[in-house]
């Protein structure tokens, strides 16, 4: 039986290629160490590339770091697109799934909340995306809240932009505290009750 060969791959793509794998090698170790503490010769001898290699695909420690983050929110919006699909409505019941998600992959979990805990500073290479970052998701879910008061799915004494801040803030405290003690707090079940009170709430 003929097996049919690939054609080799052209010079952009063995970079895409390469340049993946090192993403992948710094979100493992910025994940383990934070960004601070891990040194480009650390990637540089983990990916097996020379730290010239490195820089020569990412032009400092910080664009690489820009591209872990970039690769990070990727996942993360794929997968919130494969979850919600096309629907920009409310859906509670999906809060679960993206918990059950981060248990499965607690390296980016523990990735994301890492890189926010040393972005705080103005001047820190990853402070303004997450500043953009949190005011994007606010504005989707009060957007979210205000269209389901307009349906009456929602009471209309909410404040879509406070609760916008409380969901997302529940959900981070949770996802540290699961991080912190994972054989104490199940972050799926701790989810689901918290999307059973919050639809009371949002219902009253």
């Amino acid at each position: 039986m003929n097996q049919r060969t690939q054609p080799p791959l052209s010079r952009k793509q063995r970079a895409e290629q390469r340049k993946a794998e090192i993403v992948a090698v710094a979100t493992e170790l910025f994940a383990r160490g934070g960004y601070r503490g891990t040194a480009l010769a650390d990637v540089a001898a983990r990916a097996g590339i020379t730290q010239p290699g490195l820089l020569h695909h990412f032009g400092s420690k910080e664009g690489l770091l820009l591209a872990v983050i970039e690769q990070r929110d990727a996942d993360s919006e794929a997968y919130a697109m494969e979850v919600l699909g096309q629907d920009a409505g409310l859906r509670l019941p999906s809060i679960p799934d993206f918990a059950r998600r981060n248990r499965g992959k607690p390296g980016l979990a523990k990735l994301f909340t890492v890189l926010v805990a040393e972005s705080l500073e103005p001047d820190s290479p990853g402070h303004e995306h997450f500043v953009e970052r949190y005011r994007a998701l606010r504005a989707i879910v009060a957007a979210m809240i205000a269209s389901a008061q307009k349906d009456g799915r929602v009471r209309a004494g909410i404040d879509p932009k406070l609760k916008a801040a409380e969901i997302l803030a529940t959900l981070d405290g949770l996802q540290t505290q699961w991080l912190l003690d994972p054989d104490e707090v199940d972050i799926a079940r701790s989810a689901e009750a918290y999307a059973q009170i919050l639809e009371r709430d949002l219902r009253g």
